[in-house]
């Protein structure tokens, strides 16, 4: 790894974009105080992932922006890019299988904006600060490591604690991963840990919830229980009366049957008398149908006459032709022998010119033979002169081999300039077709390219609907919790309202007379009544004990009920009649004034049979609104009628007719028993309120399975939909590749094109050329061909001679020839006349015998002719024999026909008696079908509410009556037991799924906490094998390094107590000429010094790639400068060295400067220069 370059933009006093490119040695950064040098450390801290603005000498990170100058403006943004090459990327090579190494380069930025945010980039890329510190993981150059030494920050390696140092050996020994891993793995077990101990939690909530559903459960167990023993009683009821109306159905099926029976018979009869009228009417068919024969045998007698007639006239036409057939063969006849005559005449003649010709063609043979003899002689002369031809036609023959070698050459070069031309042609084409394709692919590119972008969207809608859908569900599960929440919080109400109606009753309960059970009590007084909120007060006041008194049935049960209080000391009870007749009489019925509400007995509300004893208890009692509204009637009427008032306030101030006045408050009989009336109505309020919360729930549980359903599978939807996504990109890929294929045959055959024109050009230069010496071959090819000719015009006389000579000769040869061809056609005449003859000879014995068939054809037809007329009269008689019956028989049908109409009305009647039996019928079947309606509906409803088919149904069909008393009973019971959700039991089910199910997490957190354990394990044992490794050899380096700086001494590194995991580092040195002690005790120099060969000594055995020093030689004097820049240049082979220094000598030994000045105030500003250049321009 090697860093190229730097790049500040609006960092700290780095307003403008500056760039620091670092070189391989040592780049020196110089210039005077305050000008802005360690804002490059800061810089190369800052992008390197540094979070604390203190440690970047700033109270805030917004300090690290430009703030702005004389003449320049406030940056809004703070950037730093580090830009790294020689990143060794291990990469696999697909070819060979194994692995090879490449370099990248890599950029990595980080900005800051006044607003507050921040960006990490990676090759201008957005990544996260993990991405970048896990990318200098063991390299040296993460913020804790040893690469960059801070100016006033190297003694702090001296005057740190112990276990402070130990990063030194961290960064040796490369496990800073290890411990980046291990710190991982111990949050992933620490959050495993919490997350056990919620699930623990959850699991102990389940449990408790278990418990808390199992009573209902059970509760909803008592109901099944119910509905079981219900649906027993019903289905054994359904079965009897199923079978009842089986046998009905049986009985109506009987009675079809005898219906179908009687309808059978006279059917029967029906269809008899329907056969009769058939076979009438089939008899008149027939009758018709032989009156139509015989009607068609009269036509076809007719037709056959026609016929007959028309066939005479033909026979006698035939009889004509063959006469005259007859004469002409007689005829032909005639002609024949004529003919044969005459060929037997030319036969004579052609045999006496025979012999005159076979005398001239023995002369003919012998001249050609004298011939013959004078034809050889002038042959051998010139055959002589052919043999000396010869030589000559051999030379003539090499000089035509050699231009036709050359003419060959010349047709090669052709052929090869032809085929040139059509390859450049094919190619053309070729380029033409290429261009077309790569124009269609692009075309299905494109329309690839926009059929996956919709397909995309597709997906993409796909994933919305997703989304929408588990927002819903989302929604529903809110919606279920509300209502979950609500009907528990609804439960807990019921609950309270339970207890509190309990406490009431228990206090009404208190309140009651104590009477034993023996005395026939039917209720108390305070039962008998209902008076408003506004005036139970008052109506208590003026009753008081007298509510809690005892209605009894009569005065008997008086008597004894107050002995036995005698008998039991018991407490004082009251006691009233209910069947007691009472006169009750209002004291008056005029009584007014300021302040009465009215009689006391108008404002309540009596139960029936107990208006009198709430009357009598409440005569001559009035309700007034107060005390001084009472005194004031009570002193106005209390002497009318010699009687006096009840006289009662609202707040239960009671003035009795004897002016005594009673207050304070009561029992509150008639307020509690008008609550625990109220609370009764409140209870099953809130009961329906918690049906209707439960349905919701159901409602919600049904419609959140429903929308998980939709997602699962929408979510098979989208996976489709991705699969065949990579299936279009893996086809335009392919599309693509071929297209690219295409362009590189293209760019193929133009060169191949441009190569062959070339090659076209010098083999057009090698025809010509190769015609020139053709047409040189030619020339002398020529003169050789001249004196041939020579030769030949004597060879030629010779020939002529000999020509002629042949020509005589071959005259005769001819003439003899045509002698003997005569001959022969003579002979062949002969033949074809005496063919002729024996020819005529055949054809006059064929007509011979055709004439004797034809006089004995004339005779057969004349005979047929005679039969005709015979036959044709026999027809005509029977014909009119014919007619006359025809004539009997349409008499005879019509008479059947009229008893044919007869039978018809006879089946009529019948019919009718038909109808009348199958509508009784019809009846049966319609009772019938009642009832199997009726065991439809009872399968259906049987069905519909258990869901079994009656009819297969295995139960007993007897219900006693006493099961059928009880069943009413028992629906009563079950409906007793309250609303029960029998989704309890599913519920129950799903929690101890649900507790299953966190038990198994529980234990896959226990396994994951051993594997993270084990890990960790590991991790420790590699960590300390390599920490005990990097130990011993950093303090072999330490002591070679701390030699090389001091000259002499020697210095060591100790282990702190405990384990290398966890000890510290505790440096033991003694510089040249002093004893051995603690470093504390060191100079300032031999302090830094010692922090540097330590430092240094970390370099040598694992370099990094850059190293960082800020004015690190500032406390050193100039033969230990020397020595520190020697070590410097040393490593700087393997390191680049940046160094903020004011050191003269430093920066001499920096291979280039960059110098750092602030021309105005608050902005700095970057002058480089490379040194050996320097050098070479001095």
């Amino acid at each position: 790894m090697r860093i190229e370059r730097v790049e500040l933009n609006g960092f700290k006093s780095f307003a403008d974009k500056t760039t620091f490119n670092l070189h391989p040695g040592i780049t020196g950064i110089v210039g005077p105080n305050g000008c802005g040098k360690s804002n490059i450390v800061d810089a190369f801290k800052w992008v390197l992932g540094e979070q604390s603005a203190k440690s970047l000498r700033g109270s805030n990170m917004s300090d690290v922006i430009f703030a702005g100058s004389a003449t320049k403006k406030t940056k809004g943004m703070a950037e730093v890019t580090l830009i790294l090459s020689d990143i060794i990327k291990t990469r696999t090579d697909s070819h060979e299988g194994n692995e090879a190494d490449q370099t990248m380069k890599v950029s990595v930025t980080r900005r800051l904006y006044r607003s507050g945010e921040s960006e990490y980039m990676m090759n201008k890329v957005p990544c996260r600060l993990k991405d970048i510190k896990n990318m200098f993981l063991d390299t040296g150059l993460e913020l804790k490591a040893y690469s960059i030494l801070e100016q006033g920050k190297i003694g702090d390696i001296i005057n740190s604690k112990p276990i402070e140092r130990r990063f030194l050996i961290e960064e040796v020994a490369g496990v800073m991963k290890y411990k980046v891993r291990k710190q991982e793995a111990t949050n992933k077990l620490e959050s495993s840990k919490s997350n056990l101990q919620r699930i623990q939690d959850i699991i102990s909530e389940v449990k408790r919830q278990i418990n808390t559903v199992d009573r209902h459960a059970k509760k909803a167990e008592r109901f099944k229980k119910l509905f079981d023993e219900i649906k027993d009683i019903e289905l054994r009821i359904s079965k009897r009366d199923f079978k009842a109306l089986q046998e009905e159905i049986a009985v109506l099926a009987s009675s079809e049957v005898s219906y179908k029976s009687r309808e059978a018979e006279v059917s029967a009869n029906v269809h008899s008398q329907e056969a009769l009228i058939e076979e009438k009417k089939r008899l008149c068919v027939d009758h018709d149908k032989q009156l139509g024969e015989i009607r068609l045998n009269l036509y076809s007698l007719e037709r056959e006459t026609t016929e007959d007639e028309g066939k005479i006239a033909l026979l006698k036409s035939d009889c004509d032709n063959l006469r005259e057939r007859f004469n002409d063969l007689i005829k032909q006849d005639n002609n024949l022998t004529i003919e044969k005559d005459t060929a037997a005449d030319s036969i004579k003649e052609i045999e006496e010119s025979r012999a005159g010709m076979q005398g001239e063609f023995i002369v003919l043979e012998n001249t050609i033979n004298e011939k013959s003899v004078t034809f050889a002689e002038a042959e051998k002369g010139i055959v002589e002169f052919e043999e000396g031809l010869e030589a000559q036609r051999k030379d003539l023959f090499s000089k035509a081999e050699e231009i036709s070698g050359i003419k060959n050459e010349i047709s090669h070069i052709s052929l090869n300039i032809e085929n040139l031309s059509r390859k450049t042609d094919k190619s053309s084409d070729d380029i033409n077709t290429l261009k077309n394709n790569l124009t269609s692919l692009d075309t299905t590119i494109e329309q690839t390219v926009n059929e996956l972008l919709r397909f995309e969207s597709e997906l993409q809608d796909s994933r919305n609907r997703k989304e929408d859908l588990a927002n819903r569900l989302k929604d529903r599960k809110n919606d279920l919790s509300g209502n979950e929440q609500s009907l528990y919080s609804e439960r807990e109400g019921l609950a309270g309202m339970n207890s509190r109606l309990e406490s009431l009753k228990e206090l009404e309960q208190s309140q009651r007379s104590s009477v034993d059970e023996s005395i026939k009590m039917k209720c108390q007084v305070s039962d008998i009544f209902d008076a408003p909120a506004e005036y139970e007060t008052a109506i208590e006041a003026i009753l008081g004990d007298k509510l809690g008194a005892a209605v009894v049935e009569n005065q008997g049960e008086i008597t004894r009920a107050l002995k036995m209080i005698k008998e039991q000391k018991t407490k004082r009870s009251g006691f009233i009649t209910a069947n007691l007749s009472r006169n009750v009489t209002p004291v008056s019925s005029g009584i007014n004034g300021s302040g009465i509400i009215g009689e006391a007995a108008k404002f309540i509300t009596a139960k029936e049979g107990f208006s009198e004893i709430a009357s009598s208890l409440l005569n001559d009692v009035y309700l007034v609104d107060n005390l001084d509204s009472a005194f004031s009637l009570w002193t106005k009427h209390s002497g009318d009628n010699g009687k006096a008032l009840y006289l009662v306030t609202l707040d239960g101030e009671v003035l009795e007719p004897s002016g005594m006045v009673f207050g304070g408050s009561g029992k509150g009989v008639l307020k509690i028993k008008r609550l625990i009336k109220g609370i009764d109505i409140e209870i099953s309020e809130k009961r329906t309120k918690i049906a209707g919360l439960e349905k919701l729930v159901a409602s919600s549980k049904d419609e959140i399975i429903t929308l998980e359903n939709d997602i699962i599978s929408i979510d098979g939807v989208i996976s489709g939909k991705e699969k065949y996504s990579h299936e279009m990109n893996v086809k335009l890929s392919a599309i693509k590749e071929e297209n690219e294929r295409l362009k590189k045959k293209h760019e193929f055959i133009t060169i191949e094109i441009t190569d062959d024109t070339k090659e076209k050009e010098n083999l057009t230069a090698a025809f010509e050329e190769k015609n020139k010496q053709c047409a040189l071959s030619e020339k002398e090819k020529l003169k050789i061909e001249e004196e041939i000719s020579s030769v030949q015009s004597k060879i030629s006389s010779g020939k002529i001679a000999r020509e002629l000579m042949r020509t005589a000769l071959t005259g005769i040869t001819l003439e003899l020839t045509s002698m003997r061809e005569k001959l022969s056609a003579t002979n062949r005449e002969i033949e074809r006349l005496n063919r002729m003859i024996a020819d005529i000879e055949t054809k006059k014995g064929e007509m011979s015998a055709e004439r004797t068939n034809i006089q004995e054809a004339i005779a057969r037809k004349e005979q047929e002719v005679v039969d005709n007329q015979e036959a044709l009269k026999i027809k005509i008689f029977a014909a009119g024999e014919l007619q006359a019956e025809a004539s009997k028989l349409n008499e005879i049908l019509e008479a059947k026909k009229a008893e044919l109409e007869i039978m018809e009305k006879r089946q009529k009647t019948m019919a009718s008696e038909l109808e009348t039996i199958r509508t009784e019928l019809g009846h049966v079947e319609m009772k019938k079908m009642e009832q199997s309606m009726k065991v439809t509906y009872l399968k259906e409803d049987i069905h519909k509410t258990y869901s079994v088919e009656i009819e297969t149904l295995e139960v007993e069909d007897s219900v006693s009556a006493e099961e059928e008393e009880k069943l009413p009973l028992l629906k009563d019971k079950m409906q007793s037991i309250g609303p029960v959700s029998m989704g309890t039991l599913n519920e129950y089910e799903e929690l101890k799924t649900r507790y299953e199910f966190l038990t198994n997490q529980r234990d896959d957190l226990l396994n994951s906490i051993d594997a993270l354990e084990d890990t960790i394990r590991k991790i420790n044992m590699t960590s300390k094998k390599r920490l005990e490794e990097a130990f011993e050899a950093l303090n072999e380096k330490f002591k070679e390094v701390f030699t090389i700086l001091f000259g002499k001494g020697k210095a060591e590194l100790q282990l702190t107590e405990g384990g290398i995991l966890d000890a510290g580092i505790d440096i033991v040195a003694q510089p040249p000429g002093k004893r051995l002690q603690n470093i504390m005790l060191l100079s300032g120099g031999e302090k830094a010094l010692t922090a540097i060969a330590l430092l240094f000594a970390g370099f040598m055995i694992k370099p990094t790639p850059m190293c960082l020093l800020d004015e690190v030689d500032a406390p050193l004097d100039e033969s230990n400068t020397d020595r520190f820049i020697d070590l410097v240049k040393k490593l700087s082979e393997k390191i680049q060295f940046i160094t903020i220094t004011h050191n003269r000598r430093t920066m001499e030994a920096a291979d280039y400067l960059y110098g750092i000045t602030m021309e105005e105030p608050g902005s700095s500003k970057v002058i480089s220069m490379h040194l050996s250049e320097a050098e070479a321009a001095v």
